[in-house]
């Protein structure tokens, strides 16, 4: 679950940079948060060389350098074309970058193993930047299905519906999200142009005060 650890908390502030919701200037207070890890599951070993361009391409991408990323993910599936992790890693990459045929990358990982949890979220993601917002709560939602203490599905949620200026589910989400990780999602609801639509409901402010 390395990867998954290492990208979560940075995913969303991308989101809302590329989708056009959030300015650069307001990006995620959350990257400073360690992640949540998802339960333990057994993993088959995969090769060093492909754990390494894994590793890299990771690197690429917190650096937003999406297609040095993407470079050395496709370095990693040719040293281990069996190592599923990769290709969502490379998927949510593309999405970032522009390219929606990511979302297939992602679903690829998933037919290889379907309770690969960091694939659901980067799902999530990718749909939310294709504005299929029912999609994205859908995955979001899984995601919460398997960790229910998993901050940012929850904040995931509550900005779509704060885009959407669905007041009352968008305070509930972000409810659940401040009650894991108080101050970063306080500091990223109060930046992040999501809400701009709900910025004046009473509940909101009281919120994020």
């Amino acid at each position: 679950m390395k990867r998954y650890s290492q990208l979560i908390l940075a995913c969303l502030a991308v989101v809302t940079i590329l989708s056009g919701c959030s300015d650069t200037t307001s990006q995620a207070p959350q990257e400073k948060q360690s992640a949540q890890e998802t339960k333990a599951v057994q993993e088959p070993a995969f090769s060093a060389e492909s754990e390494k361009w894994l590793d890299e391409g990771i690197h690429q991408y917190q650096k937003f350098e999406y297609e040095k990323a993407i470079a050395a993910y496709d370095k990693a599936i040719t040293a281990d074309p069996a190592n599923y992790k990769v290709y969502t890693a490379k998927g949510v990459a593309q999405c970032m970058s522009g390219n929606p045929q990511g979302i297939q990358l992602i679903k690829k990982t998933l037919a290889m193993r379907a309770d690969y949890v960091p694939a659901w979220y980067d799902l999530a993601l990718a749909y939310k930047l294709q504005k299929q917002y029912d999609e994205s709560i859908h995955w979001f939602k899984k995601v919460i299905e398997q960790e229910p203490d998993n901050t940012w599905s929850y904040y995931g949620i509550a900005t779509i519906y704060g885009d959407r200026g669905q007041a009352a589910e968008a305070v509930s989400y972000l409810k659940k999200a401040i009650a894991l990780d108080s101050q970063n999602v306080k500091e990223a609801a109060r930046t992040q142009s999501h809400f701009d639509s709900i910025r004046r409901n009473p509940e909101f402010q009281k919120l994020v005060q």
